[in-house]
């Protein structure tokens, strides 16, 4: 009918870290908590960790998004219109064009489909003619930068280098798949970086002695005064000599239009998984923990303890894996994101691995308020705790 023997004491791991001579009771009886259970420790501060990338994947959509838009429709492409012939005209058609009303700038372009070779590998694509004055389409480099295209070679997107397994300085094989169907190998003078399509570019001039045909262009990019888009848009229509026009405003709404949804589903979805992963790792551990520590809380309740130091005993180890949890978390969306985005890549776009600082605290504050919101519930049993039924319990 004795009590039980009491446990064998000593000084735990995370006590002999810390200075306790400086830290109060009630701090060094949270640390040994963390100490005696550290698989359960563990376990909670990885699945608060695994809800914040969860929570940044589906707001970095946004991030994304805003990137390809900068980079390719206000970098890459200045103009806000773009014309196409039927067939290669004389470059004179730049200047025709040039006096339209409200045309402020014009430049000419050579579009040549061809096929790319590097050994055993190919691609279909197309050669896009710039003279190195041109502004309205400037290629950009990794860090942003705008090149010249080279007149000795030829400029492949970054994307398409790595398709062919080739790299700046090596030789491929061009091969013009219309007129008199040319063939030439090139060295690749630089790789650039864009985020919709597989182009690659040359110089105008070196280009027009490529296919043999002289000072010709297959389209014109321009900037035009925004009133008087519409107005022009239609004269084009009734020009034989234009096979199509393109408006920079309409094809950004388009592809926004097409995207927006999924975007918004998307990280409706992933913000709901990451909400229900912080409120059920947090509330279940709560739950256990106060369940587990019922008669040491009630206890202390009786010797004089508050209210607020008892639920600080008991909630100050979920604050620290709380913090360390979306500490991680931070740390490691930055690689899911970098393998998500890897994955949704295609030939048709590459979604850059951006994530913004608001995305970020975004993610944080959402799953701290998630945890914090679970910890409330359980706070108020703490509060409110049948103090009786408590000390008539034994282990």
């Amino acid at each position: 009918m004795r009590p039980a023997a009491p446990l064998g004491f000593r000084r735990s791991w995370i006590e002999a870290l810390l200075p306790t001579k400086t830290i109060n009771s009630r701090r060094i009886m949270v640390l040994r908590n963390m100490a005696g259970r550290p698989l359960r420790f563990t376990l909670t501060v990885v699945g608060i960790a695994f809800a914040v990338p969860m929570m940044v994947l589906g707001v970095f959509w946004r991030d994304a998004i805003d990137q390809m838009i900068d980079v390719q429709f206000n970098m890459v492409e200045r103009g806000n219109t773009m014309v196409t012939f039927p067939h290669p005209l004389d470059h004179a058609i730049v200047r025709d064009l040039s006096r339209l009303p409200g045309v402020l700038a014009v430049e000419g372009q050579r579009i040549v489909p061809v096929r790319l070779r590097a050994g055993h590998r190919s691609y279909l694509t197309s050669v896009i003619g710039l003279s190195s004055q041109d502004e309205l389409r400037r290629p950009h480099d990794s860090a942003l930068r705008p090149i010249e295209v080279s007149p000795d070679g030829i400029t492949l997107t970054r994307r398409l280098s790595d398709r062919l397994g080739v790299t700046t300085g090596d030789i491929i094989t061009v091969e013009a798949m219309e007129g008199r169907r040319q063939k030439r190998d090139l060295p690749i003078s630089a790789c650039v970086d864009e985020s919709i399509g597989m182009a690659s570019y040359m110089e105008i001039d070196t280009l027009n002695r490529f296919t043999g045909e002289g000072a010709v262009v297959s389209a014109a990019t321009m900037y035009v005064e925004p009133t008087a888009l519409t107005a022009l848009a239609q004269r084009f229509k009734s020009l034989p000599t234009i096979e199509s026009v393109t408006m920079k405003a309409y094809t950004l709404s388009s592809f926004l239009d097409k995207i927006a949804g999924l975007v918004f589903v998307t990280a409706g979805i992933l913000a709901m998984f990451a909400v229900i992963i912080a409120v059920g790792v947090v509330y279940n551990s709560a739950r256990i923990g106060l369940q587990e520590r019922a008669w040491e809380l009630a206890s202390l309740r009786v010797l004089g303890f508050t209210r607020g130091e008892v639920a600080g005993i008991l909630f100050g180890e979920f604050a620290i894996e709380i913090a360390l949890g979306i500490s991680i978390g931070l740390g490691l969306s930055q690689v899911v994101i970098g393998l998500i985005a890897g994955f949704h890549s295609n030939e048709s776009f590459q979604i850059p691995a951006v994530i913004e600082p608001r995305t970020y605290l975004i993610a944080a504050g959402v799953v701290l308020a998630a945890a914090l919101a679970s910890a409330y519930i359980v706070r108020r049993r703490v509060d409110h705790p049948d103090l009786v039924a408590a000390l008539k319990t034994r282990e």
